[in-house]
């Protein structure tokens, strides 16, 4: 009898050690926020040159009629008027407090009597930086200057060979007028090349294949498990090295950048 249970016990090690991890699926949102908040702006204020002192004012409407509002990393306020701003972008998120649905809008305090600017840019791969980002400055007094994050003013305005992420430039115009904006480097990773990965290596026999929460067979599953998924192969938990399958620096890589796209599913 003893030497049954040690068998069981055994058998259970083994079975344990080779089996495909998995988590315990999240009980499904049943909330559905498409089309739910709109935001719009219904004033601007235009800020002194070096000053903060521009602002704006936005309305949401839709939901429950229970807002808060938010830039950046600001605390949210449920005041919809935003005060004491330097010239530049800011992306506002009204979040209405009942259902959880948001919403966002980017709105520009312009420099009143300085330089003020527009930032465009291209993609890049996730393994050779590539993209650009292409500034277009108006007003103030030429010439102008540029700088990307903490680097030194050039005279080009445009910035190449850069790599996927959030970028803060800045335009300088003759007088010391600066205006700072944000730069979003998007990739070239789509969506389905995300969707071969996952499902080559974790939705298989045995694993995230339907047998085992969650199914990856499922595309919505795996946008919605996005950061889940950059954590976990990040950290080369998954798949789990049990399984014999492992992904490579650059497919880890293309995982974190279609995540930082925001997880599209195109």
């Amino acid at each position: 009898m003893k030497q049954i249970k040690s068998i069981l016990i055994l058998s259970l090690i083994i079975f344990s050690t080779w089996a495909c991890t998995s988590e315990k699926e999240p009980l499904p949102d049943t909330t559905d926020c498409t089309n739910v908040l709109t935001i719009e702006a219904t004033s601007e204020v235009a800020s002194n040159c070096g000053q903060s002192d521009g602002g704006f004012t936005v309305a949401a409407t839709g939901g429950s009629g229970n807002y808060t509002y938010q830039i950046a990393s600001a605390g949210s306020q449920t005041s919809p008027v935003f005060e004491n701003l330097a010239a530049g972008v800011y992306t506002v998120v009204a979040t209405d407090s009942d259902l959880g649905c948001t919403a966002e809008i980017q709105l520009q305090v312009r420099n009143q009597d300085g330089v003020n600017a527009t930032v465009a840019t291209t993609e890049s791969d996730c393994n050779v930086p590539g993209g650009t980002i292409q500034l277009t400055a108006t007003d103030g007094v030429q010439p102008y200057e540029y700088k990307l994050d903490d680097g030194t003013f050039q005279a080009s305005d445009n910035f190449t060979g850069i790599a996927p992420g959030s970028y803060m430039v800045t335009v300088r115009d003759a007088n010391g007028c600066e205006v700072e904006l944000q730069a979003q480097v998007g990739s070239t990773v789509v969506f389905a090349s995300i969707r071969s990965l996952v499902q080559t290596n974790c939705a298989v026999s045995g694993c995230h294949n339907g047998s085992i929460s969650p199914d990856f067979r499922n595309d919505a599953t795996i946008i919605g498990r996005a950061s889940r998924i950059q954590s976990r192969t990040s950290s080369r938990t998954m798949p789990p090295s049990s399984s014999g399958r492992s992904l490579s620096n650059e497919e880890i890589a293309n995982i974190v950048c279609w995540v930082n796209d925001g997880a599209p599913g195109n």
